[in-house]
Order: C-alpha cells, then structure tokens, then sequence
C-alpha cells in the first residue's frame, strides 16, 4: 500500500464531498497546479484508491423502505459462509454487507420499495438459505445523515 501525502489527502477529501469538480476547480482549494492534480487523480484511479465517481439519488426518485439486518449465521465455514455472501453480493437490494463482532455475524443495510418487497427479499435471500440460523430486521424511520464518505485525517 502507497503513502498518501497531504496533497493527496485532501484531494480525496474534496473529491469525496464531489467527485465532478474539475483539476482547474481543486487547485483553488489545494496549491498545486491542475495538471499536477489531474495526474494525481488519474493515478489514484488507477492505483484502486479512487474505486468509483456515483451519484447519491435522493429519495425524491420514489419512496424507499430501507433495513438494517442482523445476521447469525448457522454454520461457519468457510465454502457455505463464502457462497452467502456471492448470494448477498449479487442482491440489487443490498446496500452493504458488513461483518461484524458480537452476537451476530453479518449487518445487512436493504433498501426496498415496500414491505412486500422486502418480505419477499427476506424469504428468497435470508430465510431459505440453510447458512443463516436466525436475521432480524430494523427499519429506518427517517435518514438524518448518510454519506459513504471516509474521513480521511491529513498528516
């Protein structure tokens, strides 16, 4: 893994809150000239640092349910763990896949249209599936913050 120097940093930093803004645009906020910035974000592309440009949809698009999802798994080795998680990863539904510590396994985030949906998403990706012991479900009741921002501190 490369070191990140300051420069670096707060490209990603600045890049993370808007991945349109253009070299000419960052240079004004970091001292380097644009040409330098864009090779280093074209090598940050290339490197893996930078994995994605995405835009963040509001909910204005269509009213969503979304899930939180606990997971205890039922058998924990390693060919059935690897085979659920090929399954969770290929759900459109899915948001995040999160292994986590404690009493259960796995931490589901699921966005869904509805409660229908999201009952049939649990009965076809959880409650069929002979990995998973036991789920339980919490639901959103309102996003006060969402980002998918790293908080990178700067040396």
């Amino acid at each position: 893994m490369r070191e990140w120097d300051n420069y670096d940093r707060a490209l990603l930093s600045l890049l993370q809150e808007d991945a349109l803004r253009t070299a000419e645009d960052l240079a004004r906020d970091v001292a380097l000239s644009p040409s330098a910035i864009a090779r280093r974000v074209r090598r940050m592309r290339e490197d893996g640092t930078i994995l994605a440009d995405r835009a963040v949809v509001s909910e204005k698009v269509g009213p969503f349910l979304s899930a939180l999802v606990d997971i205890q798994l039922d058998r924990h080795a390693l060919p059935e763990v690897e085979a659920l998680l090929r399954r969770l990863d290929g759900r459109r539904e899915i948001q995040a896949v999160l292994e986590v510590a404690g009493p259960f396994d796995l931490v589901l985030v699921v966005a869904v249209a509805d409660m229908d949906a999201f009952n049939m998403f649990a009965d076809e990706a959880l409650a069929s599936d002979p990995a998973v012991r036991r789920y339980e479900s919490r639901f959103v009741k309102r996003r006060r913050k969402f980002t998918t921002a790293w908080p990178i501190p700067r040396g």
